[in-house]
């Protein structure tokens, strides 16, 4: 409308220039063609559909454009640990008894972790599968995050957790085999009926094989800071630190997962921050400016609330699309410059010099062409691939995540 009226208006300027009717029209019609801002509008979603388009290839699915843009305006990172800068395939290291038999405490807690999906009831339901042994039979179960969980067996509760939980079901966990069994750098999880404990058993997970080189490539990125978040004991927490090359001021350790919902807010009020999780700590997705779960691990939920998806379990994958977020707004804003840049020059011409009206036809369709093609350069932009590909992955995970919009 404004290119309109302003053409219009340059129409009767012209005239009352003294020029005649048919010079001044000409003038008038060269303008509207060289004012037109079909470059500028087409400038972004052209860049942002084949980064889009770039990202899918590369098992990386944005929630529309507006995710792809804030990514690339991140500067803060924040992180939970397991599941995502973990591989969330925790094992049994040890198991201490104080009543019964060991396979007699692994069938109860297995009971209890049998409707958990927590990464560490993964690893004692397949340690039961490796020794043939059934679960309790567990009833009206209770998860209590970053405790652990209840449930009733018969007429007697059973529990399984961490200290916070022991102290909640007024049992103590100050027993010397305990001490001896725990080194400081493994999970510590304890078991039992009421306010006994009956046994405890430590797990260990392991750094995600790409996680270090992830976190690598985002510092290389532009990223100025980058936290772990975890609910673990700190010298878990230290120890898988270290191996990703975290200083201990980025480590956050037993945290609730209320601590890691402030903490996101906290960094993201200091400027744009992400937060990467496997689900079950949707809430800080969904706080974060921008939310990224590990979409072949994560859960429907997680997909639902994040603004980014991973398909496939390689953090360095998010690594690539950061850079090609913020390549594509490198690629935006010279699409921009181009574009305003083309239109003051024509314009120019059209307004205090005789521009011919073809050459302005050449400028704006040549201008438009331009900014596409150079837009369309991100399509050729890689991100990496793992050796099982990614088709099968996109296929099943496409269903669940929201239409980009």
């Amino acid at each position: 409308v404004a290119v309109l009226a302003g053409s219009i208006l340059a129409f009767l300027v012209f005239l009352w220039l003294g020029q005649g009717w048919h010079a001044a029209l000409y003038r008038a019609a060269t303008l509207l063609v060289a004012a037109s801002p079909c470059a500028i509008v087409i400038s972004v979603p052209a860049a942002i559909l084949s980064a889009l388009s770039a990202a899918a290839r590369g098992g990386v699915l944005f929630k529309g454009g507006a995710a792809l843009e804030t990514l690339a305006a991140v500067e803060t990172f924040a992180f939970d640990k397991t599941g995502t800068l973990t591989a969330g395939r925790a094992a049994i290291t040890g198991i201490v008894t104080l009543n019964g038999t060991e396979d007699d405490f692994l069938r109860l807690i297995g009971g209890l972790e049998a409707q958990s999906e927590h990464h560490i009831a993964g690893a004692i339901r397949r340690d039961l599968a490796e020794r043939d042994l059934m679960p309790v039979p567990i009833t009206d179960v209770t998860s209590h995050p970053s405790a652990g969980i209840s449930g009733r067996n018969g007429h007697e509760q059973v529990w399984a957790g961490n200290p916070r939980m022991a102290t909640r079901m007024g049992a103590s966990v100050d027993h010397a085999a305990f001490r001896e069994l725990a080194d400081g750098t493994q999970t510590v999880i304890y078991a039992g009926r009421g306010d006994v404990v009956l046994g405890t058993i430590t797990i260990a997970d392991e750094v995600r094989h790409s996680s270090a080189r992830a976190l690598e490539a985002l510092r290389e990125g532009g990223v100025r800071k980058i936290v772990m978040m975890t609910g673990d004991r700190r010298a878990v927490a230290l120890r898988i630190g270290a191996e990703l090359g975290l200083r201990p001021d980025e480590i956050h350790a037993e945290m609730l997962p209320e601590d890691k919902v402030a903490e996101v807010a906290e960094l993201a009020a200091a400027g744009r921050g992400a937060f990467g999780g496997d689900g079950v700590n949707d809430a800080a997705l969904a706080r974060a400016d921008v939310g990224i779960a590990m979409g072949a691990a994560g859960s429907d939920v997680a997909l639902q609330a994040a603004d980014v998806a991973l398909l496939a379990e390689d953090m360095e994958r998010l690594a690539d699309a950061h850079r090609l977020a913020r390549r594509t707004a490198r690629i935006i804003r010279q699409n921009l410059t181009f574009a305003l840049a083309a239109m003051v020059v024509l314009v120019t011409g059209g307004l205090f010099f005789e521009l011919p009206l073809p050459l302005a036809v050449l400028g704006h369709e040549g201008g438009t062409v331009l900014v596409v093609l150079n837009g369309l350069r991100l399509l050729s932009d890689q991100i990496r691939q793992d050796r099982l590909g990614t088709s099968e992955t996109v296929s099943a995970v496409v269903a669940t995540a929201p239409a980009a919009g």
